[in-house]
């Protein structure tokens, strides 16, 4: 173990060394006017090999790292815009082929409701019209498809009667419900029609009305 007394004798004769050494710079320095400028620049040099330096190297070296991390975050941000717009591009198109299948699948739908509620109509008219004209014409088959049969005078049974309209010839004859309204059979069968078409358009407009066009929330 080091004494104390051999720390002060070694701490002496470090600082003796010292002074003997900086009196001798001293003397060199003052021996030649050349000396003296010589120092400064070897302590400039110094100080620049060993502070300056140092310095600007730890300062590139921290603003090379912070653009760095600012060139990879705004990469990261142009990568995350370029993955959002492509996800809304899709979600977009999807959403649309939905929208036009739900759309085409209402018009579909009501297009056979339609056709449906004409060809009861057309059957209900051209009942109508067969009962008319198996009331003019005995020999003709009724409605039902049978021949019209004779009484014992000879003349022709009356045709089964229909509860909407009376007989007579409806064709040219206008048909008077009530007596409020008065329609040939063809008019009446198109005033049908058209009502027909109004409540399905109605349908059509409501259903279409309730197709949502955003995009479901993801969950």
């Amino acid at each position: 173990m080091i004494s104390w007394p051999a720390i002060r004798l070694f701490a002496s004769g470090a600082l003796d060394g010292l002074l003997r050494g900086l009196s001798a710079a001293g003397k060199w320095i003052v021996s030649d006017w050349r000396n003296g400028p010589l120092v400064v620049c070897a302590a400039m040099w110094a100080a620049h090999a060993l502070l300056i330096v140092p310095a600007r190297d730890r300062t590139i070296a921290e603003t090379e790292a912070l653009l760095t991390a600012t060139q990879l975050a705004h990469l990261g941000t142009i990568a995350n815009f370029i993955d959002a717009s492509a996800e809304a591009q899709r979600q977009a198109e999807a959403n649309a082929v939905r929208v036009a299948a739900e759309q085409e699948a209402i018009t579909d739908a009501t297009l056979a409701d339609l056709r449906s509620d004409h060809a009861a109509l057309r059957l209900r008219f051209d009942r109508l019209r067969a009962r008319d004209a198996a009331a003019g014409n005995p020999r003709r088959a009724d409605p039902a498809g049978l021949p019209g049969a004779r009484d014992a005078a000879g003349r022709a049974a009356p045709a089964p009667g229909d509860q909407d309209v009376p007989a007579g010839d409806l064709t040219l004859q206008p048909l008077c419900p009530a007596q409020l309204v008065c329609l040939t059979i063809a008019e009446a069968e198109q005033a049908s029609i058209d009502a027909h078409n109004h409540d399905r358009l109605i349908d059509w407009v409501f259903g279409q009305a309730a197709v949502r066009f955003t995009p479901e929330p993801a969950r």
